[in-house]
């Protein structure tokens, strides 16, 4: 049996950083084609000409950046990973004679100089440029969905409040279509709804800006959601951070229209069934674009049956049973439905946004639309998954909706640079194997004629 001598760990090597990091690893790929340059741009605002030299502010934010690639638990954890991985050492550039910056020294930083900034966002979209400049964004279609991060809150520890209800961001878009919808009846448009609403809601005491997660299987307890948009190579374009119990649709407005000035080819947006709401669909549809979305079965309808067998007559605006009963038009009431009523005082409703429902659904049976969402299970699906299972996204350490949202970009734009660096290596090999191929290939021949 061969057993090894301690004595190997005395062992002296001569080597240099660079001979120690492998060729293929991942840190050689972004520092290759991720250009870190415009972090000291962004960030010479907040750093003075007296005192003592700072720590590099590329050096600064790298190590956030290691920490997100490699799903690292958190900035303590990193600082001592990195002290000792040679390949960490040689992407922040600090060889083994220097030290390694204390993880407060980032913490202090973050809180004293870059807290109440948009230098998170920034790096993101500086990023995601560099990405698009390579032309490696898919601008025809879009999936949009949320994802929830569980706080660092103690489900337990909580107090009951009562809150004001927000109103939806479709309030206003909604309350003109409806009295578009009364005009054309010669009916008088309703006012703005003056009612403030309130609700019962659970706020956490020891993260105040998350939100109580209530839905369906899922475990309950204090989170945020990140409402995410991404192309269809799996490309992150933007992301929004909000508390869990505000409703996706609230927020899709937000992920969605500061998109369309940059997409101009933007055809198809696909989301799942949370955003099943009229007005939304209705606005992705004023801006020429097909919305695709799954089934989602009636709720709290008892006339769904009813309204099968009823036939519309355009004519007289009325809707007629088979057994010769007639639902003639009331008026459109102010949550958005036309009231039709029969001889008998029975009522139905119809949303206003019926067409718009329609319109989807064939698009959801058509061969096209099956063949873009069947595709959402392979980008925005599988951006999620990454980001919990490989990336420490399934929760957070960090206490409140700005630092939260800080992280969550950073790691979503440190997603994006290895999807990048790894593709752009690929090609790079493949394009580097061809030349090879067809230089001992000319050579070949070259050899050939001389012989001949």
């Amino acid at each position: 049996m061969f057993m090894n001598d301690d004595r190997l760990k005395d062992e002296f090597i001569l080597s240099t950083l660079n001979d120690l990091v492998p060729e293929n690893h991942l840190v050689r790929k972004i520092a290759k084609w991720v250009d870190f340059s415009f972090i000291y741009d962004l960030t010479k605002p907040f750093y003075s000409d007296k005192g003592r030299p700072a720590i590099d502010p590329v050096v600064l934010f790298k190590i956030p950046i290691i920490k997100s690639l490699f799903g690292i638990s958190s900035i303590r954890r990193t600082c001592e990973e990195i002290n000792v991985n040679v390949a960490y050492r040689w992407f922040i550039n600090l060889p083994f004679s220097e030290k390694i910056p204390d993880h407060s020294t980032y913490s202090k930083n973050y809180t004293q100089r870059f807290y109440q900034t948009d230098i998170y966002h920034q790096i993101f979209t500086n990023v995601l440029n560099q990405i698009i400049q390579h032309n490696l964004i898919d601008f025809t279609n879009i999936n949009i969905d949320s994802t929830h991060i569980k706080a660092s809150a103690n489900k337990k520890k909580f107090i009951e409040e009562i809150v004001t209800k927000e109103k939806s961001v479709f309030e206003d878009e909604m309350l003109d279509f409806i009295n578009d919808h009364r005009e054309d009846n010669d009916d008088k448009p309703l006012p703005p709804n003056a009612k403030t609403e309130t609700k019962r809601s659970k706020v956490s005491t020891t993260d105040r800006d998350a939100g109580w997660l209530n839905k369906g299987e899922k475990e309950k307890n204090f989170s945020y959601n990140a409402h995410t948009a991404c192309d269809k190579q799996g490309f992150i374009i933007n992301t929004v951070l909000k508390p869990s119990n505000i409703h996706d649709s609230k927020v899709f407005k937000a992920v969605y229209q500061p998109l369309i000035p940059n997409m101009p080819q933007l055809a198809t947006v696909s989301i799942d069934s949370g955003y099943h709401s009229g007005p939304l669909i209705k606005m992705i549809c004023d801006y020429k674009h097909l919305p695709l979305l799954p089934y989602k079965r009636p709720m709290g309808n008892k006339n769904f049956k009813l309204l099968n067998q009823l036939v519309y007559d355009a004519l007289s605006d009325a809707y007629i049973h088979p057994n010769g009963h007639t639902y003639k038009y009331i008026g459109v009431n102010r949550q958005g439905y036309k009231v039709y009523r029969n001889q008998f005082k029975n009522d139905i409703r119809i949303s206003i946004y019926k067409p718009y429902f329609d319109y989807a659904r064939d698009l959801r049976v058509s061969t096209y639309g099956k063949e873009i969402y069947s595709r959402r299970k392979e980008t925005i699906e599988r951006v999620f998954a990454d980001f919990k299972e490989r990336h420490f996204g399934r929760y957070t350490h960090y206490r409140g909706l700005k630092k939260v949202s800080d992280h969550t970009l950073l790691i979503f734009a440190s997603m994006n640079m290895k999807k990048m660096a790894n593709y752009l290596a690929k090609v790079s090999s493949s394009i580097s194997l061809l030349l090879s191929k067809l230089l001992k290939l000319c050579n070949k021949k070259h050899h050939f004629h001389l012989s001949y």
